[in-house]
């Protein structure tokens, strides 16, 4: 029996890019609907979303929300592929490096992105890039030098891409050194280039 997905999304490289590259890691068909900007807070829309936000999911006959708890959710239902890893020590590495991402870091980074690009008021723009300026530097400095940040490829470099790429290209970050060479590494997986993640990176 075929593996699918369904995902409501805005566009290739909004959250819903880290539920298809998982979703592609494992082997998922997935089906795609794009929301036009706006239609996320329709009725329509809402019945499925009531937080009315990008993604959300249909998984084996359920309504998943949250871009992450997807990819857990979906990394659960396939212990094999160890997308979430086994021995205690990556574990904690694991856990930490998801929540540094997604708890710390991704809300201010798109939200700086979505301020310098004219989505929502510029003057919010300055705050953000205050809160990331102690902090996003320090998380891609560190990044792996080779591999990956649990040694085996996992949701925890699925987490640290989106925000890392978002982080250069609002220009937050540079594009050299130990983080180009880890980001490189990413991009060149198939589920990664499937999932159109890191469209424009570099441009």
């Amino acid at each position: 029996m075929s593996r699918r997905i369904k995902v409501w999304s805005f566009a290739d490289v909004d959250r819903s890019g880290k539920v298809r590259w998982t979703a592609h890691e494992l082997g998922y068909e997935i089906e795609e609907v794009r929301v036009k900007l706006g239609e996320q807070s329709e009725e329509s829309y809402r019945q499925l979303n009531p937080y009315g936000q990008i993604p959300t999911a249909e998984l084996d006959g359920q309504i998943l929300i949250e871009s992450t708890a997807i990819c857990l959710a979906l990394a659960e239902r396939h212990p094999e592929a160890r997308l979430i890893p086994e021995d205690r020590a990556s574990r904690d590495r694991f856990w930490q490096s998801v929540n540094v991402s997604v708890s710390t870091l991704e809300t201010p980074v798109v939200l700086y992105y979505l301020s310098s690009n004219g989505f929502v008021d510029a003057a919010w723009a300055p705050l953000w890039a205050k809160s990331l300026e102690g902090r996003l530097p320090v998380f891609a400095a560190s990044m792996p030098q080779d591999g990956y940040i649990c040694g085996d490829f996992s949701l925890a470099d699925v987490c640290a891409a989106y925000v890392l790429r978002i982080g250069v290209q609002a220009a937050l970050l540079p594009l050299e050194g130990n983080l180009a060479a880890y980001l490189h590494r990413l991009m060149a997986r198939p589920g990664a280039q499937a999932a159109r993640v890191f469209e424009g990176l570099g441009d």
